[in-house]
C-alpha cells in the first residue's frame, strides 16, 4: 500500500514596481525598483511587473524587507497580443471616422442637388432655344425681352456650374478624410506581439503581512555620454574667464518608461575584465656597416610630435598628474533633480557640473600649417570634479563659434581650448632655399630664409604670437646654426620659433627668419 503526498503549487501574487534609481555606464544602465505586496502565509511567488525584456538574467538582485525569507529569483518572459492604441486612441479615432463618413454622406447629397439644379438650368436654356425658333421674323419689339431672359439663363447656369464644382471638390476632400479616418482606426485596432518580463522571486512567509522589497538588475540600450559647453568671456579690463558647463548625454531605449527617476551617472566599466597584457620578445641584432654606409651617411628628414604629459604653460594645483583616464578611481555624478525619460532613443542632456576659472587669451599663428590667427584660451581647471573627454561647444561672448573635442583634464590642470579665428589679422608667408658645396673641404651648406608679412586689418591693436619651426639634428655630423632673426625665442630642444608680436591699428609688420644647415661631404642631405 502506498500513501500519496498532495503538492500544491506555491501562491502567486501579481505586484506592481516602480523605477526609483538608474545609474548610466558606457554602454549599459543598472535599474533600481522598489514595490510592496500584502501577502499570505506560506510559499509565495512574488510576479514583479515592469521589467524590461532586455534585462540580465545574472543581473538580478532582489532583497526582501521584511518578516519573510528570499529563496530564490528567475526571470520569465512572454509574448502577448495587444493592441497598438489606448482605449483613450480607439474612443478617439472612432468618433473621427463617424463625423468624417456624416460629411462624406452631406457632401454626396450636396453634390446630387447641384447636379439636379444645374440639369434644370440646362434645360431652361434649350426651351429658350426652342421658344425663340417660333418668334415670326420681323417682330423686332419683342427681342429685348428675349435677349434679357437668355442673361438670366447664362448666369444661372454658371452658378450652377460653380455650385456642382464645389459640391465635388468637398465630396473629395470628404472621402479623403473619411479614408484617413479609417486608416488611423484600424492602425488603432491593429494587433501587434508585445514582450513583457517578470521577475519571479520566491518567498517563504510565516504569516500574513505587507512585504516590500527592491530589485536591482542591468538592461542593456541605455547609455551616456559626456559633452561640454566652454563660454570665453572677455572683460573691459583686460582679463578674461572661461566658463565650463559639463552635460550628460544619455540614451535609452530597452522598453521601460522611467518617471520621475534618480539619475546617476558612472565611469566605471562593469563589463571590462582586468587582464594583464600579453607580453612578447623584442629582439634586437647588431651588424657591422659595410663600407658604403661607412662612407656616406644618408640623412631624411622626419615629422617628430612633441608628446608632453599637460601643457608647457599655465599653473599647476596638484603635485601629482592624474591617470589619463580617470585615475584609477571610477567617477559618478548625479543629477540635481529626478527626470522623466521615455523609450525612444532620443538625446537628453542633464548639467552635471559648472566651473568658472579665469584664463589667458592670446592669439596664435602657425604659418607653415595654415595662415589664420587662432584664439587660444589657457587655464587650469578648478572645481571638484575633473574635466571628461568628450565633445565641446565653444561660445564666444554670446557667439557660437564652433565645436571642438577636449581629453581628459585633471583638477587643477592647465588646459587649452580654440576659440575660432581672428579676421583682422592676415599672415603671408614666403620660404627661400639657397645650396652651396665648398670646393676644397666638400663642405655642404643648405641656407634657408623663410619672411612672414602680418598685417592688422582692424581699428584696435593685436597681439599676436607666431610660431615657425627650425630643423633638429639628432646627429652630430649636422649643424643647424641660426644667422638672422626679428626677435625670437627658440628653444633647441623642440626647434620651436616664437615670435610675440604687437600690431597697430591697421599697422603691417615683416618677420625674418634665416638658418643654415651645415654637414661634411659624406653626408647625403634630404633633397629640398
Amino acid at each position: 500500500m502506498t500513501d500519496s503526498i498532495a503538492q500544491t503549487e506555491p501562491s502567486r501574487v501579481e505586484v506592481e514596481s516602480r523605477p526609483v534609481r538608474v545609474t548610466f555606464f558606457e554602454d549599459r544602465a543598472e535599474v533600481f525598483r522598489t514595490g510592496k505586496a500584502r501577502v499570505p502565509s506560506g510559499t509565495i511567488t512574488l510576479s514583479v511587473r515592469g521589467v524590461t525584456a532586455l534585462v540580465d538574467d545574472k543581473s538580478v538582485q532582489p532583497r526582501i524587507l521584511g518578516d519573510a525569507k528570499l529563496l530564490s529569483a528567475r526571470v520569465c518572459r512572454r509574448i502577448h497580443e495587444t493592441q497598438a492604441g489606448t482605449d483613450q486612441d480607439l474612443r478617439d479615432t472612432e468618433t473621427d471616422q463617424k463625423r468624417a463618413r456624416i460629411r462624406r454622406t452631406v457632401a454626396e447629397r450636396t453634390l446630387e442637388a447641384a447636379q439636379v439644379h444645374e440639369a434644370r438650368t440646362v434645360q431652361l436654356v434649350v426651351a429658350w432655344m426652342t421658344a425663340l425658333g417660333r418668334v415670326p421674323r420681323g417682330a423686332v419689339s419683342t427681342l429685348s425681352g428675349w435677349r434679357a431672359a437668355f442673361s438670366h439663363l447664362l448666369s444661372a447656369q454658371k452658378d450652377a456650374l460653380d455650385r456642382t464644382s464645389a459640391a465635388a471638390i468637398e465630396l473629395s476632400d470628404a472621402k479623403e478624410d473619411e479614408q484617413r479616418a479609417r486608416l488611423r482606426y484600424e492602425a488603432a485596432r491593429k494587433v501587434r506581439p508585445k514582450k513583457e518580463s517578470t521577475v519571479e522571486i520566491q518567498v517563504a512567509v510565516p504569516q500574513a503581512t505587507e512585504l516590500s522589497f527592491e530589485l536591482t538588475y542591468i538592461t542593456p540600450c541605455a547609455l551616456w555620454r559626456p559633452e561640454h559647453t566652454a563660454k570665453l568671456a572677455q572683460h573691459s579690463d583686460g582679463s578674461s574667464s572661461l566658463h565650463i558647463t559639463t552635460q550628460a548625454v544619455l540614451w535609452q531605449r530597452c522598453g521601460e518608461e522611467w518617471t520621475q527617476v534618480s539619475c546617476r551617472f558612472s565611469t566605471a566599466r562593469p563589463a571590462q575584465h582586468a587582464s594583464p597584457p600579453l607580453l612578447s620578445d623584442d629582439v634586437l641584432r647588431l651588424r657591422r656597416k659595410t663600407d658604403s654606409e661607412r662612407k656616406v651617411i644618408v640623412v631624411e628628414a622626419r615629422e617628430q610630435s612633441i608628446t608632453v604629459a599637460g601643457l608647457a604653460r599655465g599653473g599647476q594645483k596638484v603635485e601629482e598628474m592624474p591617470g589619463v583616464d580617470d585615475g584609477g578611481e571610477p567617477l559618478v555624478f548625479e543629477a540635481a533633480r529626478p527626470l522623466t525619460l521615455a523609450s525612444n532613443g532620443q538625446p537628453v542632456r542633464v548639467e552635471i557640473s559648472r566651473s568658472t576659472m579665469a584664463a589667458q587669451v592670446e592669439r596664435v599663428v602657425f604659418p607653415e600649417r595654415g595662415i589664420a590667427a587662432h584664439l587660444r584660451a589657457t587655464a587650469t581647471l578648478q572645481g571638484a570634479t575633473p574635466l571628461l573627454a568628450g565633445p565641446v561647444v565653444l561660445v564666444r561672448g554670446t557667439e557660437l563659434c564652433g565645436r571642438s573635442r577636449t581629453a581628459f583634464v585633471g583638477r587643477g590642470e592647465p588646459f587649452e581650448l580654440g576659440f575660432g579665428p581672428d579676421d583682422a589679422i592676415r599672415v603671408r608667408r614666403h620660404i627661400s632655399e639657397e645650396r652651396d658645396q665648398s670646393t676644397l673641404t666638400g663642405t655642404q651648406r643648405v641656407g634657408r630664409t623663410v619672411k612672414l608679412y602680418v598685417s592688422n586689418l582692424s581699428a584696435t591693436s593685436r597681439r599676436v604670437l607666431i610660431t615657425e619651426r627650425i630643423p633638429v639634428s639628432e646627429i652630430r655630423e649636422i649643424e643647424i646654426v641660426v644667422k638672422q632673426t626679428s626677435g625670437m625665442r627658440w628653444d633647441g630642444k623642440d626647434g620651436f620659433a616664437h615670435f610675440d608680436l604687437d600690431l597697430s591699428p591697421q599697422g603691417q609688420k615683416e618677420l625674418l627668419l634665416t638658418y643654415q644647415i651645415e654637414a661634411p661631404s659624406r653626408v647625403q642631405l634630404p633633397p629640398a
